[in-house]
């Protein structure tokens, strides 16, 4: 069952007591759904991507490293739709429309994967990074790494490529 009705953007730091339990999902007042989460001791810049372990419900920015096999290939990811501080808890986007961070010039409807930028994707289907499979970007990005809307739908590090 859902929560409803949450705001996505509150954070907790690592010394607060959240009131919601890890592993919890809950839709915002515009449908789109959320994971609750504690962040690594990198935290999660707001709109990066982080993996979900599942098991202890910690999100770890991805990146070509965290991202393969061995490490969390096949864990679901989603973005932060508020900067998580090190430690701290806050919700993932995992299923609705928000935003991503991209490197330059990535482009709509394209194939997306790791890199080696921790949270960032691209579609430049660099060797040995890791498919993201399940967001996809509403518009292309311009020449510089940025952060442009997307469509998530229960996005998880897919194959190597």
């Amino acid at each position: 069952m859902y929560l409803i009705g949450i705001d996505p953007t509150q954070v907790w730091t690592s010394t607060e007591t959240p009131p919601f339990k890890l592993g919890e999902t809950a839709m915002d007042d515009l449908g789109n759904i959320y994971t609750f989460v504690r962040a690594d001791g990198g935290g999660v810049p707001q709109w990066y991507v982080a993996a979900i372990e599942s098991s202890t419900y910690t999100a770890d920015q991805v990146e070509t490293t965290t991202s393969a096999p061995g490490d969390s290939q096949g864990y679901p990811v989603g973005v932060a739709p508020a900067a998580i501080g090190a430690s701290g808890y806050g919700w993932l986007l995992r299923n609705g429309i928000g935003s991503c961070r991209v490197a330059a010039s990535a482009a709509k409807g394209t194939i997306l994967n790791s890199t080696a930028t921790a949270g960032q994707l691209d579609d430049d289907a660099t060797a040995g990074s890791e498919v993201i499979d399940g967001i996809s970007l509403l518009v292309a990005n311009g020449g510089a790494a940025g952060v442009v809307s997307a469509i998530f739908s229960w996005p998880r590090i897919g194959r190597t490529l």
